[in-house]
């Protein structure tokens, strides 16, 4: 049974059932719980079971939603003892069920600094799905025939760590929940690396976990002790089994979801690598959670509270995270290897990304602060491309440059580099950061994969408010790239078309970044200048595109189309060959 406590000040106190999956509460008739007072909003808050346990989360409440004297920004586990605070009333939470049980305490031996066996108070995670589900108990070996063959032994039972086994599973993850419980250090929000002191306790006490659980006849006969220690240990202190495979210089691309096989590709000898399974795998979803954080605090993009990490981590990776609570049932990690840093144009262009002119082009628009838009769509490497395009700005450009993890342009210690997601601890937001930078002047304000939170301030500087802009968003082609940065700057359904048409007269260049014509991983289709002839038209004009011959050779070729930008960049001094235009003028992929 749960129940939500109400505790009105100076008041009296009530309880509500908590029967569904969750229990809303605020000012409007819908709620399940109604508190009509002026400091309460509409919908103030929500508790809700996730990953056996029961949050709570603001719903954006006007005078905020406090658990045990914090604020809460993010979802926030609650039990038993913790008080919330809303407005004129402290809620509760009572009964019996499993999920808001306090957090237990039991004594442990321990190995001492002075290599004695001493007693040590352990804080016990409460129950979870996957962390202290019970044990099965153990297999015994039958008597009843010689014949082992047949037999469902303990030893056969329990395969080697690595291998899919959800008994393994609950050991493993009763012993990591444990550990981490215990040694706060081993949380990269909480350290941003193991010193020798932290790992020499967490090797001590998953040592004496596992034989408390063993004296306790938790651990099935069979078990590979050692084998058992070390995948825990490993996921604790390393990076699990994503340390051998990211040294592989034969991986290209790593997968995992959840506790799952882990899924790679390798280097194809021929067109068409195909993924295929591993025997190596997480032990859970905590495990796979810590070796994401981790890597991301160790190259400086890990922000408490976000759930989605992105950005270069080790052996040439690069890391897209997905992390519960999301629509996903299981955190989700991608890694892809590129070939090279690709820190300039050059480096795609003997990739075979982009040819010689469509770089040249593109370099002459960056000197001259033009407003570059990059409109990306299928499962491109849209940030490695603008790593290559900022690395052409001139060192003297006065830069803003906003990314969700405030990675872009790391290197350039001038550059003014703005974090998209926010942080509790954030004094202004992300609007009136911008704001007073712009108005102090900028030469080039760059967007890595613009969203609402920024889309107003790239309008603003498509329109004047810096001198030049390189900006770039998911779209499907030009004309819905230029028709999303309107519909994201903007809620009103009506201004959309307009402020389209508007940015089709802002833009000097668009690029449509995509998978090949021939099937490459990422290549620039096509070079585009939009124009505006009158009225509302836009007219989507083809500078360079990428085309497949009749040899299934990719070729890149001019249009015969020389863009109206050249002429202004004339009169700045920054001159552009007009050979590269013709259409006689064309290349291969490399």
């Amino acid at each position: 049974m749960l129940r939500v406590v109400v505790h009105e000040k100076g008041g009296r106190t009530q309880r509500f059932d908590f029967e569904r999956d969750q229990f809303n509460v605020g000012r409007e008739e819908d709620n399940d719980l109604v508190l009509d007072r002026a400091n309460i909003s509409k919908h103030h808050l929500r508790f809700r079971r996730a990953e056996g346990r029961v949050e709570v989360l603001d719903l954006d409440s006007t005078n905020g939603t406090y658990v045990n004297g914090r604020r809460v920004q993010d979802p926030r586990g609650v039990r038993r003892p913790d008080r919330i605070y809303v407005g004129d009333y402290i809620l509760m939470l009572e009964g019996d069920d499993e999920a808001i049980i306090p957090v237990e305490r039991k004594e442990i031996m321990v190995t001492g600094p002075d290599g004695k066996p001493q007693s040590r108070k352990l804080d016990v995670p409460p129950t979870a799905r996957d962390a202290n589900a019970p044990l099965p108990p153990p297999v015994t070996r039958s008597a009843a025939t010689d014949d082992d063959s047949g037999l469902l032994t303990s030893a056969r039972r329990v395969p080697p760590p690595g291998v899919e086994s959800s008994y393994l599973d609950k050991v493993a993850n009763r012993i990591l929940h444990t550990v981490l419980t215990n040694v706060h250090a081993l949380d990269p929000l909480h350290a941003p690396e193991i010193v020798p002191e932290t790992s020499k306790e967490t090797v001590s006490l998953v040592e004496s976990i596992i034989a408390d659980m063993g004296r306790a006849d938790e651990l099935e006969e069979g078990i590979q002790i050692e084998a058992l220690k070390s995948q825990v240990l490993r996921e604790l202190l390393e990076l699990g089994p994503l340390g051998e495979l990211m040294a592989d210089p034969d991986i290209r691309e790593i997968q995992v979801v959840g506790g799952g096989p882990i899924r790679v590709v390798r280097d194809a000898v021929s067109e068409g690598a195909q993924a295929e399974l591993t025997n190596r795998r997480f032990s859970g979803d905590r495990a796979l959670i810590l070796a994401a954080q981790r890597l991301a605090r160790k190259w400086g993009f890990l922000v408490e509270g976000t759930h989605v990490l992105e950005g270069k981590v080790d052996s040439g990776f690069t890391m897209y995270a997905v992390l519960p609570p999301t629509q996903l049932r299981s955190p989700v990690i991608h890694l892809r290897r590129a070939h090279s840093d690709a820190n300039n144009l050059g480096s795609l262009v003997q990739e075979g990304v982009l040819s010689t002119n469509m770089a040249e082009y593109l370099r002459a628009a960056i000197r001259g602060c033009r407003r570059i838009l990059v409109c990306a769509s299928g499962a491109t490497d849209l940030d490695r491309f603008m790593r290559a395009m900022v690395g052409e700005v001139p060192e003297e450009f006065r830069v803003v440059a906003i990314s969700d993890s405030g990675q872009v342009g790391r290197s350039r210690s001038s550059w003014a580099q703005v974090r998209r997601v926010g942080d509790p601890a954030d004094a202004l937001s992300l609007s009136d950061t911008l704001g007073v930078i712009l108005r102090g002047g900028v030469d080039l304000l760059v967007s890595q994969r613009t969203r609402h939170e920024d889309a107003a301030a790239v309008m603003d500087a498509f329109a004047g408010a810096t001198r030049g802009a390189i900006v770039s968003l998911w779209g499907i082609d030009s004309a819905h790239g230029l028709w999303r940065l309107a519909g994201l700057s903007t809620v009103a359904a009506g201004a959309i078309q307009s402020l389209t048409v508007s940015l089709a007269r802002s833009v000097d260049v668009l690029i449509r970044l995509s998978v090949g014509v021939s099937g490459e991983a990422m290549q620039v289709v096509e070079v585009i200048e939009p124009r505006v002839p009158g009225g509302d038209e836009i007219v989507h004009q083809p500078i360079f595109r990428a085309e497949k011959n009749a040899d299934g050779v990719t070729r890149f070729i001019a249009t015969g189309e020389t863009p109206r930008l050249v002429q202004h960049l004339q009169k700045i001094g920054i001159t552009v060959d007009s050979s590269i235009f013709d259409a006689s003028s064309d290349s291969g992929a490399g």
